[in-house]
């Protein structure tokens, strides 16, 4: 459950992308590319982490 939790954090990070801050963890602008890094990489968490649990 762990990898898709992560999973799920990546993808949220991506789609807000321009940056905040939440009790002390600042989020930077993020680039487009890097955006859609950071989503594939969410995607592939969440498939793991649903493999690993099946």
């Amino acid at each position: 459950m762990t990898l898709q939790v992560i999973g799920a954090l990546c993808i949220l990070v991506a789609l807000i992308g321009e940056g905040f801050k939440i009790s002390g963890v600042e989020v930077p602008r993020l680039s487009r590319n890097r955006a859609v890094a950071l989503s594939v990489a969410g995607a592939a968490f969440l498939v793991l982490g649903l493999l690993a649990g099946a």
